[in-house]
């Protein structure tokens, strides 16, 4: 029980969830953490680039290549930089945290992205027309890509055929 701010042993209640709650108002939801934690480009086994308006990443140790729709470029650019969700989001409909954190749960199950030591403060807004945010993946070249040009080449024809040993 507190008084006047203050539990009966004399602590503060300041801090306190309930202290200043209006009587009959909904407590807060959950907390999404994920919203304010900077993520980064698991490097160096996966490396990415722009080519023509999409995103091409690859998982240099799985032999893996992401194809990132235009669409999805620049969540994809800021969530790979530092960029918090939260200030991806920010103006948007609340839809929008929803499909960038489940664009993010994409991106971290597939070993794409990591939690960043340091946040990176967003230059400009974010290009996002608030569609659909969309990632491929391929593993058709997998065997390819998991090559070793200098050393598991054919000493004959060279890369990439595979040294058959």
């Amino acid at each position: 029980m507190t008084r006047g701010g203050l539990h009966e042993d004399g602590r503060s209640s300041a801090g306190d969830a309930d202290s200043g709650r209006v009587a009959g108002a909904a407590a807060p939801g959950p907390v999404d953490d994920r919203l304010d934690q900077p993520y980064e480009l698991c490097t160096p086994a996966v490396i990415s680039d722009e080519v023509d308006g999409e995103i091409l990443a690859i998982d240099l140790e799985r032999g893996i290549y992401y194809v990132v729709a235009p669409a999805s470029a620049g969540v994809w650019r800021a969530l790979t930089t530092g960029v918090p969700p939260r200030a991806i989001v920010a103006g948007r409909d609340p839809a929008a945290a929803s499909a960038v954190l489940d664009f993010l749960d994409r991106l971290r199950t597939s070993g794409l992205v990591r939690v960043a030591s340091v946040p990176a403060a967003p230059t400009g807004p974010v290009e996002w027309a608030g569609g659909p945010l969309e990632v491929e993946a391929h593993d058709d070249m997998a065997d390819l890509l998991g090559l070793d040009p200098i050393h598991d080449a054919d000493d004959t024809h060279g890369w990439p055929t595979p040294r058959e040993d």
